[in-house]
């Protein structure tokens, strides 16, 4: 039996609604990366990759974190309300021009960023590019369809897989509020995000001084013109932090399986050497198979378990936000085994001393998947998108740099990662819990 939870993208839990997305065609994929921040603290980078597909996106720091208790779940209906009507242009207006271009639109949100994105062959982006400005800074949020995409909301929470549960459940544990909030809506929120609600929230943190505009395959100087011509209201708003607590959540949801996240407080994005020692580690310690229809890796964890415990899958995930992170593993095993690979998780965590061995395996794999990320445009889009909208005047690094730092990490750096995310665990599980121990119960 095999599973395909090492193969769900847990290195920056994101959502998405939008249209059929293209794959990347040829190109550069190490080409320089040029910024600029415009007066209005607005932030413009480009990478010109000679790429026959050009992608743009427009960012903004206003992720489920800036939630507050009564709009609880306002970017999960942000997200779904993508592509409707705006000041200049219907519903039906912004999805058949940028169909007939042959493009695609989509928004993407995650605990810090929204941000909207279009793609395409470049003689169409130059037609589409206004229907990407109504959405991301055009929005009117009619009543009416507002309420229709409610059925869309349902749908969404019914089909979480319960592995991002898990992760949502540990991150509620670790931080509470702020990072600890869904990227989905609570069902008992459904229907009371209003029209009022959305246009608030974007006043608040559509803002200049919290967006990016991004490019692949544009130069610099177009791009910086396009951003200029945007209309957002100056401003950088307010931040609140969220600290790590940890804590325990448990949901019982019966069946044969249960899904357990063990985690500690990982590295913040703005520590830029902290976070590519927990990024090593990860690796270090196993993200699942290489080899397909394997169920097991060369990784610490799968070597602590060895061959005695069957039909069980397992990954670590490593997550870094502006102000601090979280670090830990998931697993999904029937009920009757999840106890024991708990307790070895958190032994792990706790006992284990990293040799350089396996500090150079984990610099290796890191390597070779942010290579392999850089080769995609989305992924680049998304990584450069992020590191914009939180770093800002900083500096901001294309997937190849980031490869060329990777080697300064050393076996100490990664095992005072480790010792960081030992020192306080968070647990949370979901599914048949009958045999997973409470987080005091694991010596």
């Amino acid at each position: 039996m095999t599973s395909n939870l090492a193969k769900f993208p847990l290195f920056r839990t994101a959502t998405i609604r939008g249209y059929a997305q293209l794959a990347p065609l040829g190109g550069i994929s190490s080409c320089e990366l040029k910024t600029t921040v415009l007066p209005n603290k607005l932030v413009v980078a480009s990478s010109e990759s000679q790429s026959p597909i050009t992608r743009i996106s427009i960012v903004f720091r206003a992720g489920s974190r800036n939630e507050a208790s009564d709009n609880l779940g306002v970017t999960h209906v942000l997200r779904n309300s993508a592509g409707l009507s705006t000041k200049n242009a219907s519903q039906f207006a912004i999805i058949r021009n940028i169909q007939q271009v042959g493009a695609a639109l989509y928004a993407t949100t995650d605990r810090e960023i929204v941000s909207y994105t279009l793609e395409g062959p470049r003689q169409a982006i130059e037609k589409a590019l206004p229907f990407l400005t109504e959405v991301a800074t055009q929005q009117v949020f009619k009543p009416w369809e507002v309420s229709d995409i409610t059925n869309r909301l349902l749908l969404d929470i019914a089909t979480r897989p319960l592995q991002l549960r898990a992760i949502d459940l540990v991150h509620n544990a670790a931080f509470r509020s702020g990072l600890g909030n869904s990227l989905f809506i609570p069902k008992s929120q459904i229907g009371k995000i209003s029209s009022e609600t959305l246009q608030h929230y974007v006043a608040s943190n559509f803002l200049s001084g919290r967006a990016s505009v991004i490019g692949l395959g544009v130069d610099i100087s177009d791009l910086e013109s396009y951003a200029q011509g945007l209309k957002l209201e100056t401003g950088e708003g307010n931040d609140t932090p969220s600290p790590y607590k940890g804590g325990e959540l448990r949901s019982n949801k019966g069946g044969n399986t249960a899904f357990v996240a063990v985690a500690g407080e990982g590295a913040a994005l703005r520590d830029a050497k902290e976070a590519l020692a927990f990024a090593v580690l990860q690796r270090a310690i196993g993200v699942g198979p290489h080899i397909k229809w394997s169920t097991r890796d060369n990784g610490l964890l799968s070597k602590s378990i060895g061959a005695s415990i069957d039909n069980y899958a397992s990954t670590t995930f490593n997550v870094s936000y502006a102000d601090t992170g979280l670090f830990g593993i998931l697993i999904a095993a029937p009920s009757k085994s999840a106890g024991s690979l708990v307790e070895t998780a958190v032994k792990l965590l706790k006992c284990t001393k990293i040799s350089e061995e396996d500090v150079t395996r984990g610099k290796n794999q890191l390597k070779t998947s942010l290579l392999l990320d850089g080769e995609s445009g989305t992924h680049t889009l998304q990584n450069i998108g992020t590191q914009t909208a939180i770093l800002r005047g900083a500096s901001i690094q294309s997937p190849s740099q980031i490869v060329a730092l990777v080697d300064s990490v050393s076996a100490n750096d990664v095992q005072c990662a480790l010792k960081k995310a030992a020192k306080k665990l968070t647990l949370a599980s979901i599914g048949n819990l009958t045999n997973v121990p409470y987080l005091d119960e694991i010596k």
